[in-house]
């Protein structure tokens, strides 16, 4: 039998062409640089597993490939492997270290593992590869700020901007350092750059733009939120300045405030929760209230905008609390903020709760835990390590009238830095604050924050350590 001709009928039988069944060509395969571009743009676009998916693929095929090696470090990151993700990223930079980003996800991921001084010395290394990688020089301020060196931080930021004057994100990290250092003349211009560097604006802010005038006669303002509950209540300590000056405010944010605002007298013009239709006034985001009014004087920075409980709730939680035990009742939290997986920034503030319970053991009073969103069992483990019940009050973390109604009955906070925190401080409530590593920036490096002369600060080492913080909270309390 001759050889079988592409368009004569298949031998097998099945009534097709040849080329169209058995001599059908295999078709090409995918060549290995697509499907890296395809890989990468589906894990830009946040399909994780889709770009997981590719890199494994190419690995197959061509094992050890640098990029797909890296990426899929990266994506195992994500998904919370740290041990796998640290694992590929060094095998990609030693299949190729001429990669700038290489370096800078690896320090991204030691400075979020607590390895700052390892992640400043990536970053380092990624501007020595690529002099042009400016995100490395903001990634090594944030690493320099965890630790504690806050002036080479600033440099470093500074340097950012040298090169790319309209990075929002350094000018905002900018920001912060300085005010962390206590500089606030020089940083208030640069935070009104954090609405950019969040997504909350498209554009730069308006260079032209100038502080408010001495007199406001006349002039009605919106009071817009743009951040979180806490950050919300710090900000609005500024409110009485402006009424003072003449003007008249309305507030739009969270209506969980609303009722407590209400009762402070300052907002004659209404409180709206967003989105609701602009109601034509000058909007005035609350987060630049301080460079409106230069608040550059720590002597002269206004206090928390004091806050009033509905006084039938304030009379319950009094009797609550009477019920669970003798004074003193002592408020608690141990974590604030949100984990995050990956190169985005992680924000959780938080103390272990054996280091917590071992500096309140023995201390004679009634614990009341105000943790929002515990963890399974952590009441219960908290309560063991004390030696003593730990009263269950997170559920007030749902009603914020419920919650400041209850603060209002404690005498005192014992806790990182949250929105009970705040609550507390516009209750005048007795704070004992716990400052996780590096600080946020209200609470400075000092023994005392000007924003809460009356706090009581206790900071963790940038090393991570809290023992030298909880001796002295012990020593506060007994």
């Amino acid at each position: 039998m001759g050889p079988v001709r592409r368009n004569d009928p298949c031998p097998c039988g099945s009534g097709r062409r040849y080329k169209e069944c058995h001599g059908r060509l295999a078709p090409e395969a995918e060549p290995v640089d697509a499907i890296v571009r395809r890989s990468l743009l589906a894990h830009q676009q946040g399909r994780v597993a889709q770009a997981e998916a590719g890199y494994r693929e190419i690995l197959q095929r061509e094992p050890g490939h640098a990029m797909a090696t890296h990426y899929l470090g990266l994506a195992c990151w994500q998904r919370g492997d740290v041990e796998a993700a640290e694992r590929m990223m060094r095998e990609s930079i030693a299949a190729n270290p001429a990669i700038a980003d290489f370096h800078n996800n690896l320090g991204l991921l030691l400075r979020d593992t607590g390895r700052s001084e390892e992640a400043i010395a990536c970053f380092v290394r990624a501007v020595e590869v690529d002099p042009g990688w400016i995100e490395a020089h903001n990634n090594r301020g944030l690493a320099l700020e965890s630790s504690g060196r806050f002036e080479e931080a600033v440099a470093a930021y500074r340097a950012t901007l040298a090169a790319h004057p309209a990075h929002a994100a350094a000018r905002q990290n900018l920001a912060r350092a300085l005010l962390t250092l206590g500089r606030p003349a020089e940083a208030w211009r640069e935070y009104r750059w954090r609405l950019l560097a969040q997504g909350l604006a498209t554009h730069a802010p308006d260079a032209s733009a100038a502080p408010l005038a001495r007199s406001l006669a006349g002039r009605r303002f919106e009071l817009a939120a743009e951040q979180g509950l806490g950050d919300g209540l710090f900000f609005l300590r500024f409110a009485p300045e402006l009424v003072a000056r003449g003007a008249a405010l309305a507030f739009r944010g969270d209506a969980r405030l609303h009722g407590m605002l209400r009762r402070t007298g300052w907002f004659a013009l209404g409180l709206v929760a967003p989105p609701d239709p602009s109601s034509g006034l000058e909007r005035l985001a609350i987060g630049d209230l301080p460079w409106l009014l230069e608040a550059n004087d720590p002597q002269r920075f206004p206090p928390p905008l004091p806050l009033t409980p509905l006084p039938d709730r304030a009379s319950a939680a009094r009797e609550r609390l009477a019920r669970l035990g003798p004074p003193p009742w002592i408020a608690l939290t141990w974590r604030s903020g949100v984990a995050s997986r990956g190169p985005a920034r992680t924000q959780v503030k938080e103390i272990r709760l054996a280091l917590l319970a071992e500096a309140l053991h023995g201390i004679r009073a009634t614990w009341i835990g105000v943790q929002r969103l515990p963890l399974d069992g952590e009441y219960a483990r908290l309560a063991e390590a004390l030696g003593a019940p730990v009263h269950d009050a997170s559920a007030a973390n749902d009603d914020l009238e419920e919650m400041l109604a209850l603060l209002s009955g404690v005498d005192r906070y014992v806790g990182v830095s949250n929105t009970n925190t705040h609550l507390g401080a516009s209750l005048a409530l007795r704070l004992h604050v716990l400052v996780a590593n590096p600080p946020e920036w209200r609470w400075q490096l000092r023994e005392t924050s000007p924003w809460f002369p009356g706090a009581r600060l206790y900071r963790q080492r940038p090393d991570g350590d809290w023992s030298a913080a909880m001796r002295q909270l012990r020593e506060d309390l007994a």
